[in-house]
Order: C-alpha cells, then sequence, then structure tokens
C-alpha cells in the first residue's frame, strides 16, 4: 500500500491508499460566505494547518456552503472530510450534493451527517446514486458558532475498490469508559474506570460552564449517576483519578433519537439486488448474507407494532421495484406508505415469489400475516391472500424445496417439536417455532378456521419441552445462540404473557430461572452478561472466532421481554440495568473503548471513537451501508486487556442488526405509558418519540368506538417533553385506547 502524507502537525494523518487510486483534481472552490481571508481555495491546498483553512459563516437565511469544481467530469467514490480547529470544533450537520449533467443539484443520501465531532472523516458514497459530476458542494448545517472551519477536502474517484483509510497515530483512549453518544432520562448511567481503586471520588461536569453536577465514588471500579437527570442540552464528562471521559449528552430517548432512523436505513441499503449494492449476493435471499435466518420481518414488524407514530413520521425514500423471479408475487404498496411497512411488504414478497418453504421463511410470513390488520391500509388486499394461501399450504411439511447454507434442519414441520439446539453459528435457537405458532393461532382464528388450536397446542408443546428439557447454565441454550437468542425468550415470553390461563406449568419459574442466570454472570466492572462463569465471549475453534455483537445487541430484547411477563419479579430492577450495560457496550463502555460501528463517529450523533476497522468486502458486502455493527471486542480483551487490540474477526452482519432492531421494540414496549381521564376528555402518552428538542412532535392512538378504530392525534405537551396529549375527546361509545399493535399493544379499556 502507498501512503499519501496530506499534512503534518503535531501529529501525522496518513491516508493508506492504493497507487491506482489517485485523488481527483480540484481546479477551484468557491463559497457561500469567506471569513476573514480564510479563502476557499485553502481546502485543496493538501494542508491540515490551522492556518490553511476556509471558514465561511452562515448567512442571514442560514445558507452556507463550499462548491468544489474538479478539473475533469469524474465518478466520485468518496471524500474525506478535515475540519475544526485543531482537534476540536468538527463539522456538526452537513451533507454532500453534486451537480449533474442537466446542472441540478442532487443530494448524496449516504453523506448527511449529524452530531459529528470527528475532524477526520473518511466517507464513502454508496451506490444509491452514481456521483457522476464536475462539481461537488458540501452543505454546513450545524456547526459550532455558525462558523465552517474546513481544512482540506479530498476527493476520491470511484474505481470499485473502497476509498482510503484514514489512520491518526494520536488517538487515546480515555480510561472512563461509558456511552459516548449519551444516555437516555431517567434510565441507569453507569461507567467504568478499570484502572481507579474503589473508592475514588468521580465527578460529572458540565461541558459548557466547568460545573460539577454530580459526585460519587467508585465501587468494584463502576461509577453510577442514574439519578442526575438535567433538562439541559450541554454535554457532560465524567472525572476521576486524573481521568476524563468523552463527551456526552442526556436526553428524552437519546439512544432511540440516534438509532432508529439509522436502523431503518440500514435496512434499505442493505437489501439483496436492491439497496447500495445491486448484484447478485450468494447466500442471500432477501437482505444480504442473510442465508436463511436473518429474522428481517419478524424484528421488522416487530419494531412497527411496538410504536408506530415513531416510523410513520419518518421520511420516505424507499420506491418499489421488482425484479422477475424474485419479487413480484404482491402488487405493489402505497407510495405513502412507511418505509418500514415497505420493507416488510419487501421481505414477504421475496418469500412468496421464491415460494421459500424453509422453516424460518414460513415463520417470517406468519408475523406479516399477524400484522395484517395494520398493514392492510398501506398494501393492497392480494399480499394478504398470497401470504395466506402459501403460509397454509405448507406450515406442516416436513421437507423444503430449496437447499441453504449451514442449514441443519431437517425437520420443516411447523407443528412438531424441535429438541435440537444450534451451535455458536446462532443458526437453531431453542424453541423457534413458539412465537410463529402463538401468531399463526391468531391468524387461524380470525380467518375462522377450524385447525386453529393445532396451532397453539404446537407452541405450548414446545414450551412444556423447554421447560423440561433446557438448562440455562448451558450457554448453547443462551449467549451461545450468538445473534439469535431473542428468538428463545420473545416466544416464551408472549406465551406467559398473552395466555396466563393456558401457559405450560413452570413457565413463569422457568423465565425467573434466566433471570437469576443472566444476573449471576453480569457481577463484574462491566455489568456484562458473560457467556459462563469462566467465560466472557463465545470461542470457537479457530482464533478469529466469534464476532459478537448480536448477543449484546439483542439481549435488551431478551431482558425486557422477560420482564414484560413477570413484571412483578424483584429480579427486574437489575436485569433492566444490565439490559441497559450491554448497549452501553456497545456504543464505547468496553475494553477497547470503542463503537462497535467503524463509522460511527460519522454515523452516530455524539460518538467519538468507532471500531478499529471493517471489512472490506464480505458476502455481505456492507463496507458502503450506514449503521453497520461491525465488531465488538473478543474474549481475550476481558476482563480488562486493552493492549491485545484488533483480534478475531471483524465483519458486519445483517443478523447483528436485526437483533438490535428487535430490542428497539421491546425497549419502547418498556417504556409507553398511556393514561386516559374520561371526565375530563383527555389522552395522554409518553413513548420513544421525542427525537427533534427543538420541535413540538405528534403520535397517534387508537380509540375503539362502537366495534370501530378511530386514530386521534395527540401533540408534544412542550418542544422537550416526554408526554404527548391531547383534551377535549368525546368518549362516549369509546371501549377501549390504545398505542401500538397486536402483543405490543398498550391499552386502557373504558367501562360504560
Amino acid at each position: 500500500m502507498d501512503k499519501f502524507i496530506i499534512a503534518v502537525f503535531a501529529s501525522v494523518i496518513v491516508i493508506n491508499g492504493s497507487a491506482d487510486m489517485q485523488k481527483i483534481k480540484i481546479k477551484k472552490a468557491v463559497a457561500s460566505h469567506v471569513y476573514n481571508n480564510y479563502a476557499a481555495n485553502r481546502v485543496f491546498d493538501g494542508y491540515l494547518f490551522s492556518k490553511s483553512r476556509w471558514i465561511g459563516k452562515k448567512s442571514a437565511k442560514g445558507e452556507l456552503w463550499i462548491e468544489l469544481r474538479l478539473a475533469n467530469r469524474s465518478n466520485v467514490g468518496g471524500v474525506h472530510l478535515f475540519s475544526g480547529f485543531s482537534d476540536h470544533d468538527a463539522l456538526q450537520d452537513f451533507y454532500f450534493e453534486f451537480k449533474d449533467a442537466s446542472g441540478k443539484w442532487i443530494k448524496i443520501p449516504s453523506s448527511e451527517t449529524t452530531g459529528n465531532r470527528a475532524t477526520a472523516l473518511r466517507m464513502p458514497f454508496d451506490a444509491t446514486v452514481k456521483v457522476d459530476t464536475d462539481a461537488l458542494r458540501l452543505v454546513v448545517e450545524k456547526t459550532k458558532g455558525d462558523l465552517a472551519r474546513v481544512k482540506e477536502i479530498v476527493v476520491w474517484p470511484d474505481t470499485g475498490k473502497a476509498i482510503p483509510e484514514i489512520e491518526k497515530h494520536e488517538v487515546k483512549v480515555p480510561l472512563i469508559y461509558l456511552n459516548q453518544s449519551g444516555f437516555n432520562l431517567h434510565k441507569p448511567k453507569r461507567f467504568t474506570a478499570p484502572t481507579l481503586k474503589d473508592g475514588t471520588p468521580f465527578q460529572v461536569i458540565n461541558k459548557r460552564t466547568g460545573a460539577s453536577v454530580f459526585c460519587g465514588k467508585l465501587s468494584g471500579r463502576t461509577g453510577g449517576f442514574s439519578s442526575f437527570n438535567p433538562d439541559s442540552r450541554d454535554e457532560y464528562v465524567v472525572r476521576a483519578g486524573g481521568h476524563e471521559s468523552f463527551p456526552f449528552r442526556i436526553g428524552h430517548w437519546w439512544l432511540e433519537r440516534v438509532t432508529y432512523r439509522n436502523a431503518v436505513i440500514f435496512m434499505i441499503q442493505s437489501r439483496h439486488y436492491f439497496g447500495d449494492y445491486k448484484h447478485e449476493v450468494r447466500g442471500s435471499h432477501g437482505w444480504r448474507d442473510d442465508h436463511h435466518y436473518g429474522w428481517e420481518v419478524n424484528t421488522l414488524v416487530a419494531q412497527y407494532l411496538s410504536n408506530p407514530s415513531a416510523y410513520e413520521r419518518m421520511p420516505k425514500s424507499v420506491r418499489y421495484q421488482c425484479k422477475a423471479g424474485f419479487n413480484g408475487a404482491f402488487e405493489p404498496f402505497k407510495d405513502d406508505a412507511p418505509d418500514i411497512v415497505k420493507l416488510i411488504h419487501f421481505g414477504a414478497d421475496l418469500a412468496v415469489t421464491q415460494k421459500l418453504d424453509h422453516i424460518y421463511f414460513k415463520q417470517q410470513l406468519a408475523f406479516f400475516l399477524y400484522a395484517w390488520p395494520v398493514l392492510k391500509k398501506w398494501l393492497p388486499e392480494q399480499n394478504y391472500i398470497a401470504a395466506r394461501d402459501f403460509v397454509f399450504s405448507v406450515w406442516g411439511n416436513k421437507g423444503k424445496s430449496q437447499k441453504y447454507t449451514y442449514d441443519r434442519n431437517s425437520d420443516h414441520n411447523m407443528f412438531t417439536v424441535k429438541t435440537r439446539i444450534g451451535t455458536t453459528k446462532g443458526d437453531e435457537p431453542p424453541g423457534h417455532t413458539v412465537l410463529p405458532n402463538l401468531l399463526m393461532y391468531e391468524v387461524a382464528k380470525r380467518e375462522g378456521r377450524s385447525d386453529a388450536e393445532r396451532y397453539f397446542k404446537a407452541a405450548s408443546d414446545q414450551v412444556d419441552w423447554m421447560i423440561k428439557n433446557l438448562n440455562w447454565n448451558d450457554p448453547l441454550t443462551t449467549k451461545g445462540q450468538r445473534q439469535a437468542e431473542h428468538i428463545t425468550m420473545t416466544g416464551l415470553a408472549m406465551m406467559l404473557k398473552s395466555y396466563p390461563d393456558r401457559a405450560p406449568a413452570g413457565l413463569k419459574e422457568k423465565i425467573e430461572a434466566w433471570k437469576k442466570v443472566a444476573i449471576s454472570r453480569s457481577a463484574n466492572m462491566w455489568d456484562f452478561r458473560k457467556y459462563s462463569a469462566t467465560q466472557w465471549c463465545p470461542t470457537g475453534p479457530q482464533v478469529t472466532m466469534w464476532n459478537e455483537p448480536g448477543n449484546l445487541l439483542g439481549f435488551p430484547a431478551c431482558a425486557l421481554a422477560a420482564i414484560s411477563a413477570t413484571p412483578d419479579s424483584p429480579l427486574n430492577k437489575r436485569l433492566r440495568q444490565i439490559s441497559k450495560a450491554q448497549m452501553d457496550n456497545a456504543f464505547g463502555r468496553n475494553p477497547t473503548g470503542r463503537v462497535f460501528s467503524y463509522d460511527a463517529p460519522r454515523e452516530i450523533e455524539g460518538c467519538d471513537l468507532g471500531w478499529y476497522s471493517f471489512y472490506p468486502g464480505g458476502l455481505g458486502h456492507l463496507p458502503k451501508t450506514r449503521f453497520v455493527f461491525d465488531g465488538a471486542p473478543k474474549n481475550a480483551l476481558y476482563p480488562y486487556n486493552p493492549q491485545v487490540g484488533n483480534i478475531g474477526w471483524t465483519e458486519g452482519w445483517i443478523e447483528f442488526n436485526t437483533a438490535f432492531n428487535i430490542s428497539l421494540a421491546y425497549m419502547a414496549y418498556d417504556d409507553i405509558k398511556l393514561q386516559v381521564d374520561k371526565k375530563r376528555g383527555i389522552i395522554r402518552l409518553k413513548a420513544p418519540l421525542n427525537f427533534d428538542y427543538d420541535k413540538v412532535e405528534n403520535a397517534k392512538v387508537q380509540m375503539r368506538r362502537d366495534g370501530i378504530l378511530e386514530e386521534v392525534e395527540l401533540t408534544e405537551e412542550s418542544p422537550n417533553s416526554a408526554w404527548l396529549s391531547t383534551s377535549g375527546v368525546n368518549f362516549s361509545g369509546v371501549s377501549e385506547v390504545s398505542y401500538g399493535y397486536g402483543y405490543f399493544k398498550h391499552r386502557v379499556g373504558l367501562a360504560e
């Protein structure tokens, strides 16, 4: 590899690149504004000195941009962007656009960035749009003091190879480890200080004012400030023993705020044939590298049912596309359907079109059929009929029509009890038939089928076998399923929560026993749920095994599903704390101090340090896809061996993101509160919906009046409130007010 050293100052920025990938020449730069002679042309002079910058100030209309006029028309693959003063004051919110052949400016979706802190960014453009142009423009939406400070922009050609990487040799990881992005109000807020002794005092410091706003002492090399819940937009740091953490924010549903849209964008971009890589990918069916156990429709449906308003009000970017033999059995969705509904349509369509009768694809279609009463306002009735007829015809078939990589399933009959437990590959989680059979039981009842009870019996028989045979102390029944553990507990929880009088004997005790094992394995300075009493993470026959982001990302779904089934358990408080800790681990509270995503500083607001590397190839072809979880600390890095560094395998995988998606669903369900004051005509809703702290946002709840559903719009009680409400409601004939759908529904019954 050749190296392009583009500047020397206190430390060295090095760009690694191949000799056949020279940067695109820029002939001129013009800007909306030039501040104090910091000229626009300085952004391509090859120097990163602070004196050699363009600085521009926002106009009265809020306009702030710099245009790069290229020496020749080129296909652009991405840019390196160096901004700020020294290593501070980076551009925060911005995007790039390009001028097409007609002279129109087109936004590049993969360049949209919010909450950035990094002064050196590598920004590959994905294939959503082909950037064939002779001019690029950087549009700055938010920056410190309304001043854009740009040291250098390097433009790279699209050669089919990844654009060069940036190495910053001066990076130091703070020795206080916590969630780099931020914390949710009124949720656990904990950190780890592995080099400091117990009893060491710590302070939470307001970064803007310098004031100490919370004090405590370390215990077990951890500290907590859960009771600190400021109504503030400020950043904070933790200081202890001469160390200072990365800065972070605290706000209403902060984690959801910075990930909800990203999670949907990942599912849009990572699709097979479509998305940001439109070629055929082997081993893939709907999403790239999904094999047969991606659980995509399962988790997408859960997300939508749990918090519908959050997804319905998102920007819409998916358009209908069809490829012969791949999808097309379904008629197209409505253009105004939410993106998440379009993705559910996509996943179900391809399964029916290709007659994917593998046991896991049949299960995914069960989620589609179950959710139909909610989906039908966006989708043609033909979609339901096609899926229904296919699913009922193959549900009990033992065989399958296709071959699948890594497939060990020999019995695809959904009515038989499954006794085999999968490997750490995560391909055969215990009880994977429970939840789909319960959903099909509801579908069969809705259809008036005489065999409806057969589906419930299949689920009940499977749960009974699990109660009697699963040993939670065996890691292969829990964390050993890697990215698929959520499949087991969500099924058990729904059986007990939705059918308490019909659930097999001992189910409540079985769920409580799982909680005890999870808690016992988490008694360490990271609040990290270990693989076993003696091992931190799954390992395998090769040193590279395993890459395990899915274990942590999916754990909140397991924990919160278990809590929903046994809400009065004394174990729930600690379990919620552990649940939050696994997410914090993914966002920096781990022995590496890194976020699991390589591109985190650009894509996730508030993140400072992403994963060491990303995998440039792989079956998933995910390098250009937004919001990829690339890697997690391996066993050798625990309990605290950061010097081990980037060992083992690193590669994003659709299954890691779907594990995260299902956790988003259960996190929403756990947080939602619905209140009705019938006498005063008031409805109030508390839910993860406050994503813009400066804007009054809306949501919709449902009322059942005389058997007919009505939608009622609620308004946020202030621009930065946890609650939305409406007043003056006429409750005449109303029997129920609800938010969410199906087994994620919150309801208030109104007796006459």
